[in-house]
């Protein structure tokens, strides 16, 4: 199914307007990366629609699991939820490319691949003790030798009282599907259209389900402590571009949706302005007999402040002359040109890129989107994995909503919310892309150009020195390759990069940007967050995104080395007998015996006093160091500052702290689980059991996790959207003596001028690739235009 929104039509004819009209005949070349064969088949490419399909029909012939169609199945049904692949484990995966890689020809290896098998989800609301159950289905293709297990060995807790076998989960831990929220939809429908009229006196609008409401609603999570119910805090908004996220009304129901009856389901509270009422009678008859405080009402017609529509002149003269079109705004913005064509070369079918002596697979998935694998520098492997683990947002405030959200967004999905990048704007014109794809609700969904590989001048050199004594300058151009997805969960829209430079490093960054989950602002909110318009305030929050880098440094056996930097006193026997002794800072070098984590910045790291290293001890550089990586904060580090809150109160250990390093198991592939988000007190993967008891990791296999995001404090300039250039964090995963010198001396691209000594003028003594010859005319960008999801129903096909 295509969608397309007069927005997004909107967004066409605007991007048209700043694309560069090509002239001449000298055109530059062509941005279009090589196409080249991948040394391998891609172990953690998705599923295909085909495979996806032919596992949706092998689970409909298993009687057993007496399955409902999707397009049939009601919420006291048993259906099929999600079918995506099960990446191959580790252990298995780098025997086989261990072996493919030391064979001359890797596609003729006689090595075989891991098997593929899919995970499939089922919501099993036909059962007695209604449940959620994940299967293991495969070998694919589909064949005698399919069948389907549990799911359940990389899960802690994957039991439910009542229901035989493992990979079980409570039903009311399971995410709002398609089929629950139509069934949900009906029930908020059902109870507000019964008190629209105290509605209509109170706030200025209604929700009856009607296109002519003027509220719409939404829920926070978590919506269960342990699956043993369910139970949803609603609150209601304004509608229209943005003012669903920045018009809030003060106005919560607090509703229980537990098992799968729909008809069991009923109102349990409601909050007006600071008013607690125990049923939705109280309430209406509060509202009837006066007794109910009236709050300030909040601008329903007035909604050009919370969109993205550009201020026009004439508005903004009226509004905020600031506004104005800023001097030579008319001007299109610069962009960058290839002037020999692109550097990237990449096997599109297999998801895998070369740049620059990099190289790597990517893979996608519907919880946590993109990642990274089997990445290579100079045909040495130094990461296993780079992924995404889980994103926590974490609110305060003194409201039902703000006051219970703590959201792990893997559960809603972030690869799910994974869209189109717009080109020119999210990403460069020219760029790499991607699709991407996942299944769910019977639909297969195809997300068009979701992933951008671009390479981009840094706009600052790798290395530079000027030595106007000897006569002598040098400098090598910097630029770096960026691999990008973008997501919206919800309000927020996240941006996650992974940057490789010249010289071996390699970036992890996020951002945020997109709009704030506003509040209804009053006196009583002060202390929680800022006013940002009449009635709406930006409350305080954490984001903290946990990534997994699985490093192999030199190998799978790495150890875990920190120096500190120590500030010692000390005389030397050359000092004059009346010198002070000397203060200065002194290496002190440990290897950590056990699995560990680390604040990187903060009282625990005072200054950054401290070099977190991981490598192999037996693996040296030709000065007898051991070849190491190092891991080391960039934009601003954080772990989550509250501690011990019901709401997360184990299903999110990772984040609190910086950096945790643990010794790998194929049994713990990640920190979280999609079901973390509803089980905070049991959840299946609890990741202090992770790193409790410590064990050894000297010379094992390691893991990093380690956290970006941002303490969010809301300010005006929020609105509309809250800004990527303040909301970045990074992290970088750094050579440390893991070569014998700086590696990016084999740079083309770089210039070496020497001063004659008679005329003292500078001449070029070695030029960078292509100086003479930087002239082409560029090619007209392509427009712009969202295609938007498209969706292919496989329902009809089971």
């Amino acid at each position: 199914m295509l969608l397309l929104t007069p927005f997004h039509l909107l967004l066409s004819t605007v991007f048209a307007l700043g694309a560069r009209a090509a002239s001449g005949s000298d055109l530059c070349p062509s941005d279009t990366p090589i196409n080249i064969k991948a040394p391998h088949e891609n172990l953690w490419k998705p599923l295909t629609e085909q495979e996806t399909l032919s596992v949706q029909e092998w689970l409909y012939d298993q009687k057993e699991l007496n399955l409902t169609q999707f397009t049939t199945a009601g919420i006291s049904d048993n259906s099929i939820w999600l079918i995506e692949l099960i990446t191959p484990n580790k252990t298995e995966a780098v025997s086989y490319l261990d072996s493919s890689s030391s064979s001359t020809n890797n596609r003729n290896s006689n090595s075989s691949p891991p098997k593929r098998y899919a995970r499939a989800i089922l919501f099993n609301g036909g059962y007695s003790v209604p449940h959620v159950k994940e299967l293991q289905v495969g070998p694919l293709p589909i064949s005698s030798e399919t069948k389907a297990v549990s799911f359940s060995y990389i899960y802690q807790n994957s039991t439910v009282p009542g229901v035989d076998g493992e990979g079980v989960f409570p039903f009311n831990a399971r995410t709002t599907y398609g089929i629950e929220s139509t069934a949900l939809g009906a029930f908020i429908v059902s109870f507000m259209t019964d008190i629209k009229d105290p509605m209509n006196d109170l706030i200025g609008g209604a929700y009856t389900g009607s296109e002519d409401d003027k509220l719409t609603f939404s829920w926070q999570g978590p919506n269960s402590f342990d699956g043993n119910w369910r139970r949803y805090w609603l609150f209601f908004m304004g509608r229209g571009f943005g003012a669903q996220y920045l018009s809030p009304t003060g106005f919560f129901v607090y509703v229980d949706t537990s098992g799968s009856d729909a008809s069991t389901w009923y109102v349990r509270r409601v909050v007006y302005n600071h008013q607690v009422f125990q049923s939705l009678d109280d309430f209406k008859n509060a509202w009837q007999n006066g007794s109910i405080k009236k709050g300030t009402k909040i601008n329903l017609d007035d909604d050009k402040w919370a969109t993205r529509q550009r201020q026009g002149e004439e508005l903004a003269l009226l509004i905020e002359p600031f506004c104005e079109q800023r001097p030579l705004d008319d001007r299109v913005a610069p962009e960058s040109t290839n002037f020999n064509g692109s550097r990237i070369r990449a096997d599109r079918e297999e998801g895998y890129v070369e740049w620059m002596d990099w190289s790597f697979y990517t893979g996608f998935n519907r919880d946590t989107g993109l990642t990274l694998w089997d990445i290579r520098f100079k045909g040495e492997k130094i990461i296993y994995e780079i992924s995404i683990q889980e994103a926590l947002a974490q609110y305060s405030g003194n409201d039902p909503i703000q006051s219970t959200t703590a959201y792990l967004d893997r559960h809603y999905g972030i690869g799910e919310e994974t869209r189109q990048v717009l080109m020119g704007y999210d990403c460069p014109h020219g760029a790499l892309t991607f699709n991407t794809s996942y299944y769910s609700d019977s639909k297969f969904a195809v997300n068009t150009d979701a992933i951008c590989i671009f390479e981009q001048d840094l706009g600052f050199p790798t290395s530079r020195h000027s030595d106007p004594t000897n006569g002598w300058y040098g400098s090598t151009k910097g630029t770096a390759l960026h691999v990008r997805s973008m997501a919206t969960v919800y309000n927020y829209d996240y941006m996650f990069s992974y940057i490789f430079y010249l010289e071996g490093t390699v970036e992890i960054l996020m951002g945020a940007s997109g709009y704030l989950q506003a509040t209804y602002w009053d006196g009583t909110q002060d202390d929680y967050g800022t006013r940002i318009h009449d009635t709406t305030m930006g409350s305080v929050h954490t984001h903290v995104v946990n990534y997994k880098v699985d490093l192999d440094v030199g190998g799978t056996a790495n150890s875990l080395q920190t120096i500190d930097l120590v500030q010692e006193d000390v005389k030397f026997p050359w000092f004059d007998e009346d010198d002070p002794p000397t203060k200065q800072l002194r290496l002190q070098k440990t290897w950590v015996e056990n699995e560990t984590s680390f604040s990187v910045q903060g009282n625990n790291n005072n200054n950054g006093q401290r070099v977190l290293l991981i490598g192999n001890k037996e693996k040296k550089n030709a000065w007898g160091q051991e070849r190491m990586y190092r891991i080391m904060p960039g934009y601003h580090t954080i772990h989550n500052a509250v501690k011990g809150s019901g709401r997360v109160l184990n299903s999110a250990k990772w984040g609190e702290d910086d950096v945790f390093i643990v010794k790998h198991k194929d049994t713990e592939p990640s920190s979280s689980t999609t079901w973390n988000q509803q089980m905070p007190i049991y959840p299946p993967v609890d990741f202090s059991k992770i790193t409790t008891p410590a064990e050894s990791i000297d010379q094992e296999d390691l893991v990093v996790y380690l956290n970006l995001g941002m303490h969010h404090v809301p300010r005006a300039e929020d609105t509309p959207n809250t800004l990527f250039t303040d909301s970045r964090s990074s992290f970088f995963i750094a050579p440390f003596n893991y070569f014998d010198d700086e590696p990016s001396r084999d740079i083309r691209n770089a210039v070496l001028l020497v001063q004659d000594p008679n005329s003292g003028k500078y001449g070029v003594e070695e030029s960078g690739s292509g100086d003479d010859d930087k002239t082409c005319t560029p090619r007209a960008d392509v427009t712009p235009a969202y295609i938007g999801q498209v969706e292919t129903d496989l329902s009809s096909s089971g």
